[in-house]
């Protein structure tokens, strides 16, 4: 079965013909469980360092080690585990796929609590990378039960539920970290986790009629099909290039604000500002971005945003005070916000309902790709050019992304 550049225009106006009656409950509570979710994984990931610590991981420079390679190591194992997940999904059903993501990610994340080495933890983040993958779980669960012309709407909530879970986990980490010590936030991390699985079982109806053993889409059928689709795979290397230009100023923001503040400033504070604006103003965007899709279009959007990014991640590298950096930060957020999920709105309706998990799986892949070589080639630009070449390599990177957005990627079809 091969991935269409859209779907029949003779069918109802829903995303797929498996749409539950109670689509408005099923998406609200798998975007509650999303936030939850990336709230569990933002209480542990900024004490990584600290907690090799912990178990007796030394010195300095092991620890600098070790960090890099177990966030690496899970998106690794994510990227390879991603498409798997995501045919099962089109076999099985979505719903199974986040309850599998979130429940069996809660007991992960609570085993991490009890580890006595480095080795064990590595182990365990490769685990989670392997059998997680929540975000691409509920996003092909949300594709499949709102209708059609909710899709929009429905993925700029999902990202924005992300977004804000991902600014308050380290926050509220921090919180319970100081509470219960850095073992006993795991532990309360992943009775998150399976809260959030539970919220899904609960209040989530999807309707999803099983194919028969001949419709069954097979993996390396599903896999080609979305690599060598020309409306699938412009869009994975946009999502690998959103992500890397997310990631890549990971390892080096701290230095760079501790660079441009004077003596005795809150150095911690405003690195904590600068991901935080960047986080909340994407989550702003991702639930307003759809006012603007009707004058735009999607492909037309994806153009401006990548541009807008553009022109705000470049004199980053410029700024030579705190105040003008987090005014550009919270300003590159407005248009990282819109990236994502109006992408995941093309491979929406660019997919067939039937081939929509694997689709998803593949995006997710791209992401947890992204996610991995970002931070890499941050610190390896920043090691030879210096701090400031981060900002006008991803600038230029952005620029690229939005010609390559308007060289190969398809308007989809219209919401009708």
């Amino acid at each position: 079965m091969r991935f269409r550049p859209r779907l029949n225009s003779a069918r109802p106006s829903h995303v797929s013909g498996d749409v539950s009656p109670s689509w408005r409950t099923s998406l609200y509570a798998t975007c509650l469980a999303q936030g939850t979710a990336m709230v569990a994984f933002g209480f542990v990931l900024p004490f990584l360092p600290l907690y090799l610590r912990e178990i007796g991981v030394g010195p300095e420079s092991a620890v600098v080690f070790w960090s890099g390679t177990l966030v690496t190591s899970t998106a690794v194992a994510l990227a390879i585990a991603s498409p798997i997940w995501g045919v099962i999904a089109d076999r099985r059903g979505r719903k199974v796929m986040v309850l599998r993501a979130m429940i069996v990610g809660g007991v992960i994340l609570a085993l991490m609590g009890a580890v006595q080495n480095v080795f064990e933890l590595l182990g365990l983040r490769i685990l989670q990378g392997a059998f997680t993958g929540t975000i691409a779980a509920s996003t092909a669960l949300v594709a499949t039960t709102v209708p059609r012309e909710r899709l929009a709407y429905s993925m700029g909530l999902l990202q924005t539920s992300a977004y804000l879970g991902i600014s308050a986990g380290p926050v509220l980490g921090g919180v319970i970290a100081e509470a219960v010590g850095i073992r006993g936030s795991f532990f309360v991390a992943g009775a998150l986790l399976v809260g959030a699985g539970l919220v899904v079982w609960q209040l989530v109806h999807e309707h999803f009629p099983m194919p028969s053993t001949q419709a069954r889409p097979r993996f390396l059928r599903s896999l080609g099909a979305g690599l060598t689709s020309p409306t699938l795979m412009p869009l994975l290397v946009a999502l690998l290039l959103i992500q890397l230009s997310t990631a890549v100023v990971f390892p080096i923001l701290p230095l760079f604000v501790e660079k441009i503040s004077s003596a005795g400033d809150p150095v911690k504070l405003y690195s904590g500002l600068a991901f935080g604006a960047t986080a909340v103003f994407s989550a702003l965007a991702a639930l307003s971005y759809t006012r603007v899709v009707g004058r735009t279009g999607y492909r037309g959007l994806l153009i401006l945003a990548c541009l807008g990014a553009a022109c705000f991640m470049l004199p980053q590298a410029f700024a030579r005070n705190i105040g003008l950096f987090l005014l550009l930060r919270a300003g590159l957020g407005v248009f990282f916000g819109v990236l994502i999920p109006a992408t995941n709105v093309i491979v929406g309706l660019s997919t067939p309902g039937s081939m929509r998990g694997s689709a998803y799986g593949l995006t997710s892949s791209a992401t947890a790709v992204g996610n991995a070589i970002g931070p890499l080639l941050g610190s390896a630009f920043a090691a030879s050019l210096g701090l400031p070449s981060i900002f006008i390599v991803t600038a230029v990177v952005l620029t690229l992304l939005g010609v390559w957005v308007a060289a190969l990627v398809r308007e989809p079809a219209p919401q009708s």
